[in-house]
């Protein structure tokens, strides 16, 4: 006992004594630093996933509505076999359907949320405008877009 609490009061000693601050304590509230063409890559990957989400809820949702269709009429089949069969492989194919079916819609649902958060941060981007007129005279326009 005497050994535990010698170990944690060197523990305690050995502790730094002052807790201290980052050096810029502002920059974990200001906004995240994005430029078009990151926006553009996570917008192009949220993209893969929903199509990929969608591409496996469908087979997903067919097999488990055909398990399910397998299932009742199996229930229905008079001949044990028969019957036994259709309600085995009816609960396999139900099973395997909900297996690809809801990580399908998993990634359908983030790849959606993904997205509408990379459109919608590309349209808050404060964009530089930059416009020369064409022909002998010098003239031009400079300011900044802001989407609201």
């Amino acid at each position: 006992m005497k050994w535990i609490a010698l170990a944690l009061a060197g523990f305690l000693a050995a502790a730094p004594l002052e807790a201290r601050a980052d050096q810029e304590p502002d920059a974990s509230l200001a906004p995240a630093k994005v430029d078009p063409k990151a926006l553009d890559r996570t917008y192009h990957h949220a993209l893969a996933r929903r199509n990929i989400g969608i591409g496996l809820t469908v087979p997903g949702l067919a097999l488990t509505i055909l398990g399910g269709v397998l299932i009742g009429y199996g229930a229905e089949n008079p001949h044990l076999f028969g019957g036994g069969a259709e309600i085995a492989s009816g609960s396999v194919a139900a099973g395997v359907g909900l297996a690809i079916g809801i990580p399908g819609i998993v990634l359908w649902i983030l790849g959606q949320d993904d997205m509408d958060v990379a459109s919608w941060r590309k349209k808050q981007l404060v964009l530089p405008v930059l416009s020369v007129s064409p022909g002998a005279g010098f003239g031009g326009l400079g300011g900044v877009a802001v989407s609201f």
